[in-house]
C-alpha cells in the first residue's frame, strides 16, 4: 500500500519499546510520522521484506516509498527526518566510525527492550 508519512513499527507490548515510540513522537514536531504497533506492520505486509524471524526484534522505518530499514540502519533514517537530523544525520557518516558508533548506542539501548515481549509471536 502507498503511504504519505513514515510509519515506526514498534513493540507496543514492551515498555522500553513504548518509551521510544513517546520519544520520538515529542521530537516529530513536523509530524512526518506515524506509529503502528509491529503486530498490525507484520499483518498488513508492512514487513514483508523482513525476514520472519526479525520482524519483532527491532523496530522498523518504513519510507514512504515503502522501503524497511531496521534497527541501528533505521535509527540513522529516524535521525535524519526529525528536526536538526539534516545537520546531524551527515556527521555520523563522516566521523570515522560513526555507523559503529550508533550500532554501538543501538544495542546499547536494546538491550533495556523486553526481548520475551518482542519475538515472533507463537
Amino acid at each position: 500500500p502507498t503511504i504519505q508519512r513514515h510509519i515506526l513499527a514498534y513493540d507496543a507490548a514492551c515498555g522500553p519499546c513504548r518509551r521510544f515510540k513517546q520519544l520520538v513522537d515529542l521530537l516529530d514536531k513536523q509530524d512526518r510520522i506515524d506509529f503502528i504497533p509491529l503486530s498490525v506492520a507484520d499483518r498488513s505486509g508492512l514487513l514483508d521484506g523482513i525476514v520472519p524471524a526479525l520482524r519483532y526484534s527491532s523496530f522498523h522505518l518504513v519510507s514512504p516509498r515503502g522501503k524497511v530499514k531496521s534497527g541501528s540502519e533505521a535509527l540513522q533514517e529516524l535521525i535524519n527526518i526529525l528536526p536538526g537530523g539534516k545537520v546531524f544525520s551527515p556527521l555520523i557518516d563522516r566521523i570515522p566510525g560513526g555507523k559503529g558508533l550508533l550500532r554501538f548506542i543501538y544495542s546499547s539501548l536494546s538491550r533495556f527492550h523486553d526481548r520475551g515481549l518482542c519475538r515472533m509471536p507463537g
